[in-house]
């Protein structure tokens, strides 16, 4: 498996992932932030197949308060075509050795109750659940950070 950036052709592929987990309002937002300059997107190719994605972001103001530090990076997304092959785990390792070389020193995260699915991924990794929040779009779900 290759962990790299994201690239221009990869876009429709990324978005047919995307569509495996979200749908409505979030998923179109997705889509725009495929193109934001603040997140940094990295993805996970296997045999020439886009196979997940992952990207992170400086933490906004709403997630900090979980953080003890001002050199906190947010995970906003990581998402996988396949489960159980390890493709969630490459890319956020990827995404927490990119935050360590650009010296960040805490990691948040958001995962929301309808993804209550991934909660036991999330929960035998690094990470500690820290609270719960409720997202700008209104769902509720839990908060994840890990230091670096």
């Amino acid at each position: 498996m290759i962990i790299r950036e994201l690239r221009q052709e990869d876009i429709s592929a990324v978005e047919e992932i995307f569509d495996l987990y979200w749908s409505g309002e979030f998923r179109a937002h997705l889509s725009e932030r495929l193109h934001s300059s603040d997140l940094q997107w990295t993805v996970a190719e296997e045999n020439t197949e886009i196979v997940g994605v992952a990207a992170s972001r400086e933490a906004p103001t709403r997630m900090r308060k979980y953080a003890k530090t001002d050199r906190v990076v947010e995970f906003y997304i990581a998402a996988a075509k396949y489960k159980g092959r390890g493709i969630g785990t490459a890319l956020r390792n990827a995404r927490i050795e990119q935050a360590r070389k650009d010296d960040f020193k805490e990691v948040v995260f958001f995962s929301g109750d309808t993804h209550q699915d991934s909660w036991n991924f999330h929960d035998a990794s690094e990470f500690r659940r820290v609270g719960e929040e409720i997202a700008p779009d209104g769902e509720t779900g839990m908060i994840w950070l890990m230091d670096l």
